[in-house]
Parts: structure tokens; sequence; C-alpha cells
């Protein structure tokens, strides 16, 4: 799809979105939703959609959590939409989500957000669930005062039962510190891309470091305006092996998202809404990857998703708290 027609597809999805959901919920959730089914290629629907929302009402009762925030409420259905048939899909979220609980992890907005991640093999379940407390536990012993919710999604992501999280950790608080050398500000989004950046391996590459700080320089050359915000997805596009000329592809349809209307006070989205167009090309580039990453190329997509959902839901959580709304 070209850039012109993406265009297109975004504007029509977010028009179809904002008048299911009406003008009442906030813009960034609208854009997000409309710019996940737009780089899919595919027309919001609105039948599909509210399918997930109504098994999750049928499933859950009014009091939960996930029925709590319409904001975690859409990005769930979004992440869950087309992926298996609706009961069965917001089932096995559910369950995923009780375990995480019993693995001691808190009940949060990002609990069922992580559940997405939760192996599918329903005899290693719990001990997934287990590994991943303890990967969140091990991160956390190196920022105590970063590491929340938000942080659970990417420890049951990158829990693998053969490793040890605390290596996984170690090597995750030495790219966070390397990066903090290298002019990144500290906090949680520099803290993401340090836990993203262990997704081939636990182990530290000597390589990873002067990559991301060489991507961050070509995109700001290119005039990209990155925020903290961006952080996480430079890592992205390391993990899928990004060249000068993807660099060149992202920022040229960077700046025609930069100039759609839509974007107009929230031009910190463009990037976001760009790279998703972009990134599931790239990844499926052979030469970008080893063999053991491409076996893995749906789980980046997938993380790249929640990633996004995440951060929005997230940004949005605190924009409604400074207003005091």
């Amino acid at each position: 799809m070209k850039n012109k027609a993406y265009i297109e597809l975004l504007q029509t999805n977010y028009e179809k979105i904002a008048n299911y959901l009406s003008w009442t919920v906030d813009k960034r959730i609208l854009l997000m939703l409309a710019s996940h089914y737009s780089a899919a290629g595919k027309t919001f629907s609105y039948a599909s959609f509210e399918a997930i929302i109504e098994e999750i009402k049928k499933q859950t009762s009014c009091f939960s959590t996930l029925r709590s925030s319409s904001n975690l409420l859409y990005g769930v259905a979004m992440l869950l939409d087309g992926k298996k048939e609706p009961q069965q899909s917001v089932s096995e979220l559910i369950k995923n989500e009780e375990i995480l609980k019993q693995a001691n992890f808190k009940r949060s907005v990002y609990s069922y957000i992580s559940a997405l991640f939760l192996t599918e093999d329903s005899k290693q379940k719990q001990t997934h669930a287990e590994h991943a407390k303890r990967l969140y536990d091990a991160i956390r012993k190196h920022h105590p005062f970063l590491t929340s919710h938000e942080d659970m999604a990417y420890s049951v992501l990158l829990s693998n039962n053969e490793e040890e999280p605390e290596l996984r950790a170690k090597t995750m608080n030495r790219y966070y510190t390397e990066l903090r050398n290298n002019n990144f500000s500290l906090g949680n989004h520099l803290q993401w891309l340090s836990q993203i950046m262990t997704f081939k391996s636990p182990d530290y590459q000597e390589h990873m470091v002067p990559y991301i700080v060489q991507i961050r320089s070509d995109l700001v050359q290119r005039n990209v305006k990155l925020k903290k915000e961006h952080y996480p997805l430079l890592g992205f596009l390391v993990i899928a092996g990004a060249k000068t000329e993807h660099i060149d592809q992202l920022t040229a349809l960077y700046e025609e998202v930069t100039k759609v209307k839509l974007f107009r006070w929230y031009k910190s989205l463009a990037f976001s809404t760009a790279l998703q167009r972009v990134l599931p090309e790239l990844a499926n580039l052979e030469e970008s990857f080893d063999m053991s990453v491409v076996n893995n190329l749906e789980m980046l997509m997938q993380a790249e998703q929640a990633m996004i959902a995440t951060t929005t839901i997230a940004t949005v959580a605190a924009a409604s708290d400074t207003s005091g709304e």
C-alpha cells in the first residue's frame, strides 16, 4: 500500500471509529485505533469490534477492571479483534489474567494487556506466569521507583522458561545506564526501551547501544521530532534491522502523516502511526533477521501494538489526572 492510500485509509477509519465511539472519547485513543487497523490494511468493522466488546461485557461484571476504563476496553478489543472467535478470545484473556494474579502480579489496567502474551500451552501457563513475576521482581531490584504496572507486559513477553530472569534484568539495566550516558532521558520510556533491546537475547550485545544512538541521530537529522515516548519505538527499529533506506521510508511517511489535519494537535503520534505501517514490511525482510527472530515476527508485531496501546492509555490517563477530569 502506497503512502497516499495509507493516509486515505487512515482518515476513513478515523471517521468510522469516531462515529461509532462518539467524539467524547479522547482523540488519542481514536487515532490509536485508526492507526492500528490502517497499518494492517483493514477497514474498521463495527461488527467485529462490537462483538469483542459485547463478549467482554458478557464474561465480566460491571465492576471488572477490564470495564472500568473505556480506554482499556477499546485497547484490548483492538488487540483481540480478528485473532480468534470472540468468545474464545475473551475467555482465554480472562483466564490468563487470573493466572497472572495467582502468580502475585497485582491486577491493573495493564494486567489484561500483559495476559495477551501468556503462552498458549495450557500446561505451561502457570510456570510462564511465575517466571514472568521473577523477571518483574528482578527488574524492580534495579529500578524500584520506575518499575510499575506498565512493565508487566514486557515481563510476560520476555519470559523464557529456559533463561534466568536475573541475567535479562542485569542486561536491561546495563543498556539503560549506557543509553543515559548517551543523552537519553531517564524515566519509564527509557526503561521500556532497555527491555525491548533484550528481545533477541538476554545476553548483552555490544552493537545494540551504538545502533540505537545512530538510528536516533538519523531520525533527528531528518527533522523527526522525537520525544521520550518514542524511545521504545527505536528499539523495534533495531530489532527489525532497520537500515538507511528504511529510515528514509519511515521519514517520508512520517512527513505525510504530520500534514494530516487529524494530527494537528497530536504530532507526537505521527511517528508511531508511520512506524506501524512500515515495521511489518521491514520485519519481513529476511536479511534483517537471524532465523530465531524470523520465527517470532508475529510476537514482534504484537509487542509493538501492545506497547503503543500501553503508552497511549498511560498518556491519556496522565493527562486526565493533570486536568482534574
